[in-house]
């Protein structure tokens, strides 16, 4: 190297303006920033999910008994969450992202929360309080634990939890589409970039 030993220097430069050459263009770090901020969206869904699923059909199942119109929804929605989080992780850990068909399918995670928000509220409404998902996690419970406990002193509990999975099926989801949104924007301005 040239710059070692005091050999012979490029005209025009001293040698000072190696750091100016050598950074990273500010868009290219956002996108991998965003993308880490993702990734760490996805992880969340990635435990939600499947704690959404077993909330949903854990206790029926253990009860001996078959899902119904209570949980079986909110099973199968769980399962679609996981899937199109994989999708989402497909795209974000890519080479190349496909930014419509991105965009697409985490704008389908929040419109699955929505539906599985305004499910678990219909069904606080309408649904017997026999056969809502929180009263059928807390008779498990109380069988777990045994004597001394009655499933009224659990029941608030249980239906805290399931309100609060409803609310982090929404809002996560959202938060995935804000990043997706970011990064997408950031892409495309360098691959315009790019182009000029």
């Amino acid at each position: 190297m040239s710059s070692r030993g005091g050999g012979p220097r490029s005209a025009g430069t001293d040698g000072s303006d190696h750091a100016y050459r050598q950074t990273v263009d500010n868009k290219y770090v956002k996108a991998a920033a965003m993308r880490k901020r993702l990734l760490k969206l996805l992880g969340m869904l990635f435990v939600y999910y499947p704690c959404m699923a077993a909330f949903a059909i854990g206790p029926t199942l253990a009860a001996g008994s078959m899902p119904d119109v209570h949980n079986a929804p909110f099973a199968a929605g769980a399962g679609v969450g996981l899937l199109l989080a994989l999708l989402t992780y497909a795209q974000v850990t890519a080479k190349k992202l496909n930014g419509k068909l991105f965009f697409s399918v985490t704008k389908l995670m929040v419109l699955l929360g929505v539906a599985n928000l305004a499910g678990g509220i219909a069904m606080k409404l309408v649904a017997h309080e026999d056969d809502r998902m929180a009263w059928r996690a807390t008779e498990f419970a109380v069988k777990l634990v045994g004597s001394g406990v009655v499933p009224g002193q659990l029941y608030p509990i249980a239906f805290s939890l399931e309100l609060l999975l409803e609310i982090i099926g929404f809002v996560v989801p959202l938060g995935v589409v804000g990043v997706s949104y970011k990064l997408i924007t950031t892409l495309n301005l360098a691959a315009s970039a790019k182009k000029e």
